[in-house]
């Protein structure tokens, strides 16, 4: 019996030390996505002034625009000698960039999935520090 018994610590000794690897290798796993989610966050925050600053511009730009084509308008009202042709005239100009509310709702479903994936993170990471260190205990 105390061959059998052996045999019987040996597999569990060899069971024991695949699945603290594989524990291990899970554990680590996890804590490479918590490192890539943060990195993530990062280049949210990096590209959210690029943005606001791309938003800045193209609303300068667009009153620019209005206040050279008012001005447009009104000179050549006064050279054709209408008074009253330049106050009618309107004058679209096109989207020339993101709004602020668009920038914020990018941000904020970026932020929410990154949000979800550094959870996954932590959950795999959790799920291998139980697996690596499940059986250490347990041998009598």
């Amino acid at each position: 019996m105390a061959d059998d018994q052996k045999a019987y610590d040996g597999g569990a000794r060899a069971f024991d030390i695949v699945g603290g690897v594989i524990g291990l290798l899970v554990f680590l796993a996890g804590i490479a996505m918590i490192v890539l989610v943060f990195t993530w966050v990062r280049d949210v925050f990096d590209g959210v002034d690029t943005q606001v600053q791309q938003v800045r511009a193209a609303r300068t730009q667009a009153e620019m625009a209005a206040a050279e084509a008012a001005a447009d308008a009104q000179a050549e009202a006064s050279l054709s000698g209408e008074a009253g042709a330049g106050q009618d005239a309107v004058v679209a100009t096109p989207n020339k960039g993101p709004t602020i509310g668009d920038v914020g709702i990018t941000i904020g479903l970026k932020m929410l999935g990154l949000l979800v994936l550094g959870w996954l993170g932590a959950l795999v990471a959790s799920k291998g520090a139980q697996l690596a260190g499940a059986h250490r205990g347990k041998r009598e």
